[in-house]
């Protein structure tokens, strides 16, 4: 049985517990109710985290699942079982706690609903402009970053087909192309991803990859092979774009270390390469590479993913967890300046994996079409 059916049992576990505790024995009021259900449905929860620490290696990310389901589940399933006994009572007035779990359920199952079943699936077409003063034209740049998926589907093809609609000149993928929990599981999906980036390549004259932190790089390398895409794996290269050099610099994501950090060699290449007539992309996985750029480096752009947005972002707080060191404003997406420096941080198509909740909330993915102008 997968993690994410545990989880959900466990929330199922709890909420009926906590909600058949209350009701069994009941202090008389909604209030004593709610009380002895949020101790049952605690206890069960930690519990539960507990076991699965030692059972399947909990992390930080499968802690929030658990919380997210007890929220979305557990919590609706309590306050179902003791308010409805309250309201069919016809002898007592209903307690005005009692009363209000109903509500609270309800929009909890609507946050659930819509975090996990619609709001993934928002996708949304990002447009922005910005100036290169080396481009003698437009140069429309296609950003399709954080699939993060183990298979090809519906939406992910929605995504290469925004891309591919305005004709861009360079498509870019910013890492974490796809995410599986077993290596061994790419084999089977390796030609659903093999067919994508040929659709990819055949509609328009460049893409480009990096690796990311959920990508395999021998798996990338073999994909790209296979395809024909480029992938630039802490490399530089040169492309024409109706007659004009376009350099693109591609990153690797550090395996460990500062996530800002470039190699030093690469910063060499990097300095040797720009030049002030060319027009100069960075694509890297990661959004805080801008934050150690030289102080004489001229790139146009750099394009990155990793953050997802936050992935949640909450009313008047914002997302809680980016996962980067740019300030959160940049971090929950869009194309801002950095030290000088425009960095556009997609969304991106997919979510976080493995053990986390596959949820957005507040956070639309998107691909982002990027269109660089002659100052």
């Amino acid at each position: 049985m997968s993690l994410t059916n545990i989880l959900l049992g466990a929330a199922i576990v709890a909420g009926l517990s906590s909600g058949l505790a209350a009701r069994f024995r009941s202090w008389g009021t909604g209030l004593g109710d709610l009380l002895l259900a949020t101790v049952t449905g605690g206890l069960i929860t930690i519990l539960t985290a507990v076991v699965l620490s030692i059972t399947h290696n909990l992390n930080i990310f499968g802690l929030i699942h658990l919380v997210y389901l007890m929220l979305v589940v557990a919590l609706p399933i309590g306050f179902a079982i003791i308010a409805v006994p309250h309201l069919l009572n016809a002898e007592y007035s209903t307690p005005i706690v009692a009363r209000l779990m109903v509500p609270v359920g309800l929009a909890l199952v609507g946050v659930g609903i819509w975090a996990t079943h619609i709001e993934p699936f928002r996708l949304v077409v990002d447009e922005q402009g910005l100036s290169a003063p080396g481009a003698s034209a437009p140069i429309v740049v296609g950003v399709i970053a954080d699939l993060q998926t183990s298979s090809i589907g519906d939406h992910e093809n929605a995504a290469l087909d925004a891309v591919l609609a305005a004709e861009p000149d360079i498509v870019t993928i910013p890492g974490d192309l796809f995410q599986f929990d077993r290596p061994e599981d790419f084999d089977a999906a390796a030609p659903e991803f093999v067919g994508w980036l040929r659709r990819l390549q055949e509609g328009t004259d460049h893409v480009v990859v990096v690796n990311g932190d959920a990508d395999d790089a021998e798996q990338l390398e073999a994909l790209a092979k296979t395809t024909g895409v480029t992938l630039l794996d802490d490399s530089i290269v040169v492309i024409d774009v109706d007659g004009q050099p376009v350099t693109v610099i591609g990153l690797s994501t550090p395996l460990e270390g500062d996530r800002r950090e470039i190699d030093p060699i690469v910063a060499e290449q990097i300095n040797s390469t720009i030049r002030d007539r060319d027009v100069a992309i960075m694509v890297s996985h990661r959004p805080d590479v801008v934050l150690n750029f030289e102080s004489d480096w001229r790139i146009d752009l750099v394009v990155s993913g990793h953050t997802h947005g936050g992935q949640v972002r909450l009313p008047f707080i914002g997302a809680p967890f980016t996962l980067t060191d740019v300030p959160d404003t940049v971090a929950e997406g869009g194309l801002h300046l950095v030290n000088g420096h425009p960095l556009y941080v997609s969304t991106g198509v997919g979510l976080e994996r493995g053990q986390a909740p596959q949820l957005r909330f507040g956070v639309r993915p998107s691909v982002g079409l990027l269109t660089l102008v002659p100052e």
